[in-house]
């Protein structure tokens, strides 16, 4: 028998359970090293989903879900993807989301997916690559979209793609013969053949194909993500909004109730109506309530031909329909004045009118509609797209009824709404 065996024993069972206990706490500052950085990119992340920075939110967003994954990120992750204008990617994501909260039981969230899924579905374009059943070689045959090889199952099944430009591309062992660009717009579908693969010639082989990871169809890189993003993502509630416009239109007014001129019965009145040429600028300050609705305060000045003005000012609610229409509807205060020849009837006008008892000649003299109600209305149509807002062409048509008369006005023109 070694008698040193009872002394290895006796030292073995200690160097064990410290070696193990060494383990487990490396191991464990590893693991809240991975779920601290999980956490600050999930913070991040949501700071720029806030901020409406959505082509920086939504990577970081994606590595914290990868760090730790959890259903809460994965909703930020999809939310963010819609945001972005990615509706494709953002559907796929929901429909994972709601699969997952099905599973744990959070009615909360599962009907919050579903909300999401009904809203983006009517959005989102759809890809079908077809594929010739005989064509020869098939077994060595991959159909690309965007540099991601596609599963042969999904060949001749439409497909959730992204809005934007997709190449579509066939390598048959490995060389490209065959591409072509798709561009589809929101609600699109599209349908591509592919031709039969042609013999591979050494001499005039197209370079080989390096397959990337495979991701879903249609990710764009960042600069066309973040124009989509301002193109079709409507407003984050809590936020300002800013807007400043011109205008030139149309103008009817009938005012100018005038009490002071004497005749042989006392005193008289003249009212007039003009048809006139208006120009000038509008604006609109709000804040965005809800997603898509703007509450804010709407103000309309112009001058007009006639040598008078108008303006308006009140409450406004401005709704984004769609990706490219904004409608809205303001209660609107205000005035307008105007400047008209009048007619003596019988009458003494005031002095200096220029005109005495029994003339009938033209005064010029200025016609207030006074103190004034009404309704206005907002149309606008998207042109473009910046950084910072968009360009639309609007028109702001108005009703305005006074103490002395009423005023309808036609106008349009453009203006920048800043986000």
């Amino acid at each position: 028998m070694n008698p040193l065996r009872p002394f290895r024993r006796t030292l073995w069972a200690p160097l064990s359970a410290a070696l193990l206990g060494a383990s487990a706490l490396l191991w464990g500052r590893q693991v809240a090293a991975e779920e601290s950085a999980a956490e600050k990119l999930f913070r991040e992340g949501r700071a720029l989903l806030v901020e409406q920075r959505f082509a920086e939110a939504c990577p970081k967003l994606e590595e914290s879900q990868r760090l730790e994954p959890s259903l809460g990120t994965k909703l930020n992750v999809a939310y963010c993807h819609e945001r972005l204008g990615a509706v494709a990617t953002a559907w796929v994501g929901f429909q994972e989301a709601l699969t997952t909260a099905r599973t744990e039981g959070d009615a909360a969230r599962e009907a919050f997916a579903r909300s999401r899924i009904e809203a983006i579905a009517p959005r989102v374009p759809w890809l079908r690559v077809r594929v010739s059943a005989g064509d020869a070689g098939a077994d060595q045959l991959a159909i690309l979209i965007d540099g991601a090889a596609l599963d042969p199952v999904a060949w001749d099944k439409e497909l959730p793609v992204d809005p934007g430009e997709h190449v579509v591309a066939a390598a048959h062992r490995g060389e490209v013969f065959w591409q072509t660009t798709v561009t589809l717009r929101e609600s699109e579908r599209a349908d591509v053949a592919v031709p039969p693969a042609a013999p591979v010639e050494p001499a005039s082989a197209p370079a080989a194909v390096s397959r990337p990871e495979q991701r879903p169809a249609a990710r764009r890189d960042g600069a066309r993500e973040a124009r989509s993003a301002r193109a079709a993502a409507p407003g984050a509630a809590g936020r300002f909004v800013y807007e400043a416009g011109v205008l030139v239109g149309f103008l009817w007014l009938e005012a100018g109730k005038i009490d002071g001129c004497i005749t042989r019965y006392g005193t008289c009145s003249f009212n007039a109506e003009t048809d006139t040429f208006l120009a000038g600028a509008t604006g609109f300050v709000g804040y965005t309530a809800m997603e898509r609705l703007d509450l804010g305060l709407r103000a309309q000045i112009g001058l007009h031909s006639s040598e008078g003005i108008l303006f308006a000012l009140g409450p406004s609610a401005s709704y984004l329909l769609g990706e490219r229409f904004r409608v809205g509807s303001t209660l609107l205060f205000g005035t307008a004045t105007h400047t008209a020849e009048v007619y003596e009837q019988g009458g003494y006008l005031p002095a200096g009118s220029g005109a005495g008892y029994g003339d009938e000649g033209p005064v010029e003299t200025d016609l207030p509609l006074g103190f004034s109600l009404g309704l206005g209305a907002e149309l606008g149509m998207k042109l473009m797209d910046s950084p910072a807002g968009s360009l639309f062409l609007q028109a702001t048509p108005l009703f305005l009824v006074g103490a002395d008369g009423v005023a309808a006005s036609l106008p349009l023109g453009v203006a920048y709404r800043w986000n």
